[in-house]
This record gives structure tokens, C-alpha cells and sequence, in this order.
């Protein structure tokens, strides 16, 4: 039973060291990094989490003892509810998709240039963003471009055409599924979120550190006043924390990443896959137990 407990609790405890870990995230990752490696940990994560939910209700609903009977019930219905709360984000990503997939047609069909891909739209709200649905396009509204100097304006849609091109929306949603999985990595949202506007500063720089710093503040400025949710399909140019980004671009461009770290990552997710398997194992012996095997001799 002892081993059952440790195998039942790892998944937790990994989820709530990854809550931890990912505020100090900057200073092991470099944000391409970051944006790919948080996500991946967050779904594993998550994962681990469901296995572990589904062995506690198998095992506990298997037994005769009342108490052990209302865990499994309390597990049953906690699983439930996480897995309708992420069908209905799925749902309404899907959604946010097809109304913003317009957006990608008509960029689709605009000529060559140095704003191909690049959708205007007549609105005075300074605002730039990136949709990747529809072929994917960067929308900037008129408000923004006759704010903005031409350099300026250049940075800003190179920054956001990074976003299309690394699929940063594909690996933020995936970690925001996770996290309405599992509350405890809702904060790693807010790091994908802000790694992928420190990936996509990085390409934008590489046009120019100074203008980059400058058209970021200027456009975080005229857009101080505005909101937009959290869980927004299309990726805003002022996302993350500005003030660090800033900070950032201010400095040289982060170094090549430590292979220690990545190594890490790597040996943090073959545990969660080794923690998951071992627990649908176990909900598999529970269930479907083999011939002279008592169902719940998983705990001796």
C-alpha cells in the first residue's frame, strides 16, 4: 500500500514543483527553450495527474471500506469536472479559430512584399496581434501604424510573424489545457506566455535591438488602457511582463542554452511517463486483474 501511496502522490508533488520552478524558469532557459520545454512538462504533468486520479478511483471504489468508497467518488468527480472544464476551453479555442481564420484568408491573398501576411484593419485602437488560424496572418490596426515610425511598425510585425512561424499560440494552448487539468500549473501559462514574447522580441531584434526596445514600450504604452483575456487564441504584442522584456532587449541577446538543463528536463519527463504508466498499470491489475489474481493485491 506503501508504494501505492508514493506512486499516487509523485504526480502532485512533480505538479506543484513545476508551479515553483517555473518562476526562476528565465534563468535556466532561453526562451526559445522555455516556450517549447514548459509546455511539454505541463502536459506530462497533467498526464501523471489524470493516471493518478484514475488509479485512486479505481482502487478505492474496488474496496468495501465506506471512507476509501467516498475517495474514489470525491476522485471520480474532480477528474470530471477538470476534463469538461478543458472540453469547453477546447471548444472555445475552436471558436476563437474559425472567427479569426478570416484574418489568414485575406492575408493569403495579399502581395508579395514586406507586409505580406499582413492584414490592416481601419480601427483607432493601437493594437497588433497574431492569428494563426487561416494560414495565419498579423493583424495591425491603423491606430498602431500612424502611431509607430516605419522601423517601428517593422519590428512590431516581425515580432509577431515570429509567432506564427514558431507555432507559439500551438504550445501556449497546450500548456493551458493543462493547467485547467491541473490548477497547480496556471502560473507556467503566464511563463509560456511571457517566453514566447521574449522569443519573438529576440527576432524581432535581430533587425535592430534599439527600435525593438522602443516600438515594444511605445506600444505597450498606447495600449495601457486596453484588455484582452487570458486564454486569447491570438497573441498579443504586449504579452508577458513588458517591463522585464524591455529590460532585456536593453542588454545582449541570451546565450546558447545549457545542455545540464535540458538534460534535466529531459530525465523530468521520463518520470512522469514512468509514474503514468506504472499507475494505469496498476488501475489495469485493478480492472482487468490476471487469471488467480485477487483484484486489489495491487496494495500488499
Amino acid at each position: 500500500m506503501s508504494g501505492f501511496g508514493v506512486a499516487v502522490a509523485l504526480p502532485w508533488v512533480a505538479s506543484a514543483a513545476l508551479h515553483v520552478y517555473c518562476r526562476r524558469v528565465d534563468r535556466d532557459l532561453t526562451p526559445p527553450w522555455a516556450v517549447i520545454a514548459l509546455p511539454t512538462l505541463a502536459a506530462a504533468s497533467a498526464l501523471s495527474v489524470v493516471a493518478s486520479l484514475v488509479a485512486v478511483a479505481t482502487v478505492s471504489l474496488s474496496l468495501t471500506v465506506l471512507p476509501i468508497r467516498a475517495v474514489g467518488v470525491l476522485a471520480v468527480c474532480f477528474l470530471l469536472w477538470r476534463l469538461v472544464l478543458a472540453m469547453a476551453h477546447l471548444r472555445k479555442m475552436v471558436a476563437s479559430a474559425r472567427v479569426a481564420s478570416a484574418f489568414g484568408r485575406e492575408a493569403a491573398g495579399r502581395e508579395a512584399g514586406s507586409r505580406r501576411g499582413t492584414v490592416v484593419v481601419d480601427s483607432p485602437e493601437p493594437d497588433a496581434f497574431a492569428v494563426p488560424s487561416g494560414g495565419g496572418a498579423v493583424v495591425v490596426t491603423t491606430g498602431l501604424v500612424d502611431a509607430l515610425s516605419d522601423a517601428e511598425l517593422r519590428a512590431v510585425i516581425e515580432h509577431e510573424r515570429a509567432h506564427l512561424r514558431f507555432r507559439h499560440s500551438m504550445w501556449t494552448q497546450i500548456c493551458e489545457v493543462a493547467a485547467v487539468i491541473d490548477p497547480l500549473l496556471r502560473p507556467v501559462v503566464d511563463r509560456v506566455r511571457h517566453a514566447a514574447e521574449r522569443h519573438a522580441d529576440e527576432i524581432a531584434a535581430r533587425h535592430g535591438r534599439a527600435v525593438t526596445m522602443t516600438a515594444l514600450a511605445r506600444t505597450a504604452l498606447l495600449g495601457a488602457d486596453r484588455k484582452r483575456g487570458a486564454a486569447s487564441y491570438a497573441l498579443p504584442g504586449t504579452g508577458g511582463d513588458v517591463l522585464a522584456r524591455v529590460r532585456a532587449l536593453s542588454g545582449p541577446p541570451p546565450g546558447r542554452q545549457r545542455v545540464v538543463v535540458v538534460i534535466a528536463g529531459v530525465v523530468a519527463l521520463m518520470l512522469f511517463s514512468v509514474v503514468s504508466l506504472a499507475l494505469l498499470d496498476v488501475t489495469q491489475d485493478v480492472l482487468f486483474p490476471e487469471p488467480g489474481e485477487a483484484p486489489t493485491s495491487v496494495l500488499r
